[in-house]
C-alpha cells in the first residue's frame, strides 16, 4: 500500500512537472514561422527602364505562404502600383501602373523565444507595366499598351510580433531584369530587349491562422 501511494505521488509529481514545463513553453513562444500565412500590405515602388529616369509610386499587395519549418517559407505575393510617368519608354505619356508576381522562398532567422525576425528573401518575378489615356498625337494615342517580362527579386526585411501568430512586416525589394514583350490593342510584339530595374517598399502584417 505504501509503495502504491508512493508511486501514486510520483506520477502526479512529474505529471505536473510536464504540465508546467509545457505551460511555460507555450508562454515563452513569441512568434512563429511555421505553417499557412496570409499578409497584405501597403507601400512605396519605383521603375527605372535604361537610359530614363526613376520615377515613383504607390500601391500594396498581398502575400500568401507556407512555412516549411522555422526558417524556410515559401510564397507568392502579388503587388500593384500606380503612378503618373511622361516620357518613360518610347516617349509614352499616360497614368502608368505596375505589378510584380513574385514566386520565391524566405529564409528566416527565427528564434521563438523573439518577437523581432528578421528575414532574407528571393524570387522569381513576372513583372507588367501597363500605360492607358495616352494623349493625341502619340502613334500609341487611344490604345491601351502594356510592357512585361520577367525578372530575379532580391531582398529583406524584418518582422514584429504583436502576438505569438501576428506580426508587423517591413521589407525592401529589388527587382531586375527586362520587359520583352509589348502589347498595343490587339497587337503583341516579342523579342524587346529593355532593361529595367524596380524597387519596392512594403509596411504590412502577416498571420498565421
Amino acid at each position: 500500500m505504501v509503495r502504491s501511494a508512493a508511486r501514486r505521488v510520483t506520477s502526479f509529481t512529474l505529471a505536473a512537472a510536464l504540465a508546467t514545463f509545457c505551460a511555460t513553453e507555450v508562454a515563452a513562444q513569441s512568434s512563429t514561422t511555421r505553417g499557412f500565412l496570409v499578409g497584405a500590405h501597403f507601400g512605396g515602388a519605383a521603375l527605372k527602364p535604361q537610359n530614363n529616369d526613376r520615377a515613383n509610386a504607390g500601391g500594396g499587395g498581398v502575400r500568401i505562404g507556407y512555412g516549411v519549418n522555422r526558417s524556410l517559407t515559401l510564397f507568392f505575393q502579388g503587388d500593384g502600383a500606380s503612378f503618373d510617368v511622361e516620357g518613360e519608354i518610347d516617349d509614352l505619356i499616360g497614368t502608368w501602373a505596375m505589378a510584380h508576381a513574385d514566386l520565391g522562398a524566405r529564409f528566416n532567422f527565427a528564434n521563438s523565444l523573439r518577437r523581432w525576425v528578421p528575414y532574407l528573401q528571393g524570387s522569381v518575378t513576372a513583372r507588367v507595366v501597363n500605360v492607358t489615356d495616352i494623349p493625341a498625337g502619340n502613334p500609341y494615342s487611344g490604345q491601351e499598351v502594356s510592357f512585361s517580362g520577367a525578372a530575379v527579386t532580391f531582398g529583406g526585411g524584418v518582422m514584429f510580433y504583436t502576438s505569438g501568430s501576428f506580426a508587423i512586416d517591413a521589407g525592401l525589394l529589388f527587382s531586375g531584369g527586362k520587359f520583352t514583350e509589348i502589347t498595343a490593342g490587339n497587337t503583341t510584339v516579342s523579342g524587346l530587349d529593355i532593361e529595367a530595374q524596380s524597387s519596392r517598399f512594403n509596411l504590412g502584417v502577416s498571420w498565421w491562422p
